[in-house]
């Protein structure tokens, strides 16, 4: 683990008053689990932040599938095409913004940290609350300029399945699922969770009022009521694909904490039948 000099959350009013501050890009990241890209491409078309570029979530900087993984050449070659045509350069700001819960923000931006980009923020509280403090918005499509960014692994962002697997006794695994997800299907038996991962919901680190993450104070109850040694081993963030687990890291961020994802998680660790998996229904 290592510790952040600064929060990856911006709040609106902060970015509201520095729209157009130079080398700044913001991107908007809508979409979730059940919609398509055209839909979401349609939403941002209709109306977005001013300035803001769309994103999609499924396939920029990432390979596309299941599990999602970051081993071969592949995703270097997609991650320095989407830098390019996104137009950012090594010395911009980026925001990234959604209306899923950051969770999708949150995918790009470790994506984006994890290439090596410097400078990535996340919108505290997304698209619904730049909407709820009736900041303006826009149907403007920016015209974009190429990049000029050359990513690099930072190999101190990810864990790999084959080190999950070899080292899972010894380290501190989240897994950032509701607990219907953790928990699993008596009528599917690789269903369930990753043996000794304790289950810390992702909507734990947000204000189910606001949207906005919680305080600092409020986030370390939560880790600590949760897994009460947490802080005295490895920690290591997980999900169902890769999602959910950057929400959870973003709140790690809060408290100054920074642990790799295993981007694969879940759906990674069950494809070998040989792996055991657990599940914890309620009697």
């Amino acid at each position: 683990m290592s510790h952040f000099k600064t929060s990856p959350l911006v709040s609106c009013e902060l970015l509201h008053a520095q729209l157009n501050a130079s080398n700044l890009k913001i991107l908007d990241v809508r979409g979730g689990w059940g919609s398509d890209t055209d839909s979401a491409q349609t939403s941002y078309a209709e109306s977005h932040i001013p300035g803001a570029s769309f994103v999609d979530w499924r396939c920029d900087f990432l390979e596309t599938g299941l599990p999602i993984e970051l081993a071969s050449i592949a995703p270097f070659v997609e991650a320095k095409a989407a830098f390019t045509w996104l137009g950012i350069n090594r010395d911009d700001t980026i925001v990234l913004y959604d209306d899923y819960h950051h969770m999708q923000a949150g995918r790009i931006w470790w994506a984006m940290s994890y290439w090596g980009f410097p400078k990535v923020k996340i919108l505290n509280g997304g698209w619904n609350r730049w909407n709820a403090l009736g900041f303006g918005i826009s149907n403007t499509i920016p015209d974009i300029a190429l990049g000029d960014f050359e990513p690099e692994a930072q190999r101190d962002h990810r864990i790999s399945l084959e080190s999950v697997d070899a080292r899972l006794e010894e380290l501190h695994l989240i897994d950032a699922r509701g607990p219907a997800g953790f928990a699993g299907k008596k009528e599917d038996p690789r269903s369930g969770h990753i043996p000794s991962a304790v289950n810390i919901p992702y909507s734990l680190m947000l204000d189910s009022d606001t949207g906005l993450f919680k305080s600092e104070t409020a986030l370390h109850e939560v880790f600590l009521e949760r897994y009460p040694s947490l802080f005295d081993g490895e920690i290591v963030s997980s999900c169902g694909s890769g999602y959910a687990g950057t929400v959870l890291l973003l709140g790690l961020a809060q408290i100054g904490i920074q642990a790799p994802l295993f981007d694969g998680s879940f759906a990674a660790w069950k494809q070998d039948g040989t792996r055991p998996v657990e599940q914890s229904h309620s009697q």
